[in-house]
């Protein structure tokens, strides 16, 4: 009971952490800022964390372990590995306008030159997995040679992370959301990348209850 309290206590912290990096930076955030964010004592974050450059390593690894569950969740459908690539475009974007842990780890590697490793660098954690289901998608026939796995995968990546930016500047339409965008892009790239199946047989929008399922760590997501 003790070491579940603790772990709900450090749970707690992790992502007080990951909002206010998120919001102010690292070099802005604190250590009593992170302990007001949690409704905790200065005292109770030090005991579960040394210095600041202890969250912020949390926050990363944490972001990347749930990125790989989440694509782990997506990975285990009965789907073409072209459709869980398109799903996975739909579920970075939806973390990266919605999960702080998300778009703190993104920052903080920015900000502090993380290395490029998946267990701590969450833009590496997804590249790698954009990666290797394109590898999958290539493997069964899907694309067309000259689509190179390598192109297909940077591809994909840039179109989640390229629609949350376009999402979030002020000059956009905010009439369309994040995932409308992304749907868009794929229903004029996949007459050039795919050689079977037939484009129509791949949903442009994603399975919605897979990628939202995902993002949510595999309890029901929404449903339209």
């Amino acid at each position: 009971m003790r070491q579940e309290r603790a772990e709900l206590t450090r749970q707690a912290l992790t992502m007080a952490a990951a909002e206010s990096f998120d919001r102010l930076g690292y070099q802005r955030t604190t250590l009593l800022e992170v302990s007001r964010g949690a409704a905790m004592s200065k005292g109770a974050l030090s005991f579960h964390f040394g210095s600041k450059e202890e969250l912020a390593d949390t926050v990363r690894r944490e972001a990347c372990t749930r990125a790989n569950r989440a694509a782990e969740l997506l990975r285990g459908k009965e789907l073409p590995a072209l459709q869980t690539l398109i799903d996975l475009t739909h579920l970075v974007a939806h973390q990266l306008e919605h999960d702080h842990l998300s778009r703190a780890a993104v920052k903080l590697a920015r900000e502090l030159g993380t290395p490029s490793e998946p267990e701590t660098n969450l833009l590496t954690c997804w590249q790698q997995v954009f990666t290797d289901v394109a590898r999958e998608a290539e493997k069964e026939g899907t694309l067309r040679c000259e689509a190179t796995t390598e192109a297909v995968a940077e591809l994909a990546f840039c179109l989640a992370s390229g629609a949350h930016s376009v999402q979030t500047s002020s000059v956009n339409d905010s009439t369309v959301d994040v995932h409308q965008r992304i749907a868009a892009h794929w229903r004029l790239l996949l007459h050039g990348l795919v050689e079977q199946p037939e484009p129509e047989e791949l949903w442009s929008a994603g399975t919605e209850t897979d990628w939202a399922r995902a993002a949510q760590g595999g309890r029901p997501g929404p449903a339209h």
